[in-house]
Parts: structure tokens; C-alpha cells; sequence
């Protein structure tokens, strides 16, 4: 999801530019997004873009108990604001810049030298931060049988599961 701001950067200061996108897809390393959509809003400030958008997107993770993909609907709202690296604008820009940007000093939430702004890292971010720390593929998942490792969900275990740690029985004496 790149977008070329190079008109909005030459623009006065408040001017919006409005995108809206539907079922893209992003890759995480701990799963990935899919069925992402959305609405972009650009609006031009006096140091560069400012990004507000509203997201609505699958998470695709593990499931805590039984190890299933575990698909989580997921809803953010993202607000960035966004600098540019190329300082040649114009000579009335107010994002002229004094000294050139090398390129390891350029972080993800820059615009880059052809004035292309991505808000592929911001949005998967966005949705990493709202996935549920224990996704679960459904709230009455089962989880894995400790004893046999089945899965209790497609394949019920007829384990006998001792619930009480046998260390600890000692302190069911001193229940009140």
C-alpha cells in the first residue's frame, strides 16, 4: 500500500487526499493479515504527511489450546505522521531541508526519495498491537490432551486426568 504524496508535499499546508483499499494481505512472522481494508487519509502539515486511517482485518495466528489456526477479526484506528526524506520541494517549501539524510539514519515512517509514502509497517503494526495476546480458534476450543497429546476438539481422549498435582494435596487440608 504505497502512495506517491509528491503533490500533496508541493501543496499548501491542510490539503487531504482520501484512499480507501480492500482484501489486501500482509505477512507477519508470527502469522499474517489478511482481508485488510480500509480507509487512508493524507493530510499535508508543515513537516510532512499525517496519516489517519481506519482498518478492519483478519488476523491469522496459533491457537493457545489446541494449536489450530486461529482466526481473530480485528478493528484499529492508526494515526502517523510521516517525514519526508527528499528535501528538494521547492524553494518555498517548509520542508526544505539543511543537511542530507544518509541512508541508515532513515527509519520505516519516512517518505522516501520519490516522495512514495508506505503504510504497509504502520497498518501491520496497527493489527499486531490488537491481536489478542491468547488467540483462541473458538471461545469452547478444548485444547491438546496432556496425557495422549489428541486433539480434544476433532478427536475426544478417554485419558484419565488427574486434576490435583499430587505435591500439592497436602493443602487442600487447609481449605477454610
Amino acid at each position: 500500500m504505497i502512495y506517491n504524496v509528491a503533490a500533496l508535499l508541493s501543496g499548501e499546508v491542510g490539503a487531504t487526499r482520501v484512499y480507501s483499499f480492500d482484501d489486501e494481505a500482509i505477512a507477519s512472522g508470527d502469522g499474517g493479515f489478511h482481508g485488510i481494508s480500509g480507509v487512508v487519509k493524507l493530510t499535508r502539515t508543515d513537516r510532512g504527511i499525517l496519516l489517519r486511517s481506519e482498518i478492519t482485518g483478519d488476523g491469522v495466528s496459533e491457537c493457545a489450546r489446541c494449536l489450530q489456526p486461529a482466526v481473530t477479526v480485528l478493528h484499529t484506528v492508526l494515526e502517523e505522521e510521516y517525514f519526508p526524506v527528499n528535501g528538494d520541494l521547492g524553494p518555498g517549501s517548509s520542508l526544505l531541508r539543511q543537511k542530507v539524510v544518509e541512508e541508515d539514519e532513515i527509519p520505516e515512517f519516512w517518505i522516501d526519495q520519490a516522495n512514495n509514502l508506505d503504510v504497509t509497517e504502520a497498518i501491520r503494526q496497527a493489527l499486531v498491537s490488537e491481536t489478542p495476546l491468547v488467540p483462541l480458534c473458538s471461545p469452547e476450543c478444548a485444547g491438546i490432551c496432556p496425557e495422549c497429546g489428541n486433539n480434544r476438539n476433532t478427536n475426544p481422549c478417554e485419558c484419565e486426568v488427574e486434576s490435583i498435582d499430587p505435591r500439592l494435596v497436602g493443602l487442600l487440608d487447609l481449605k477454610i
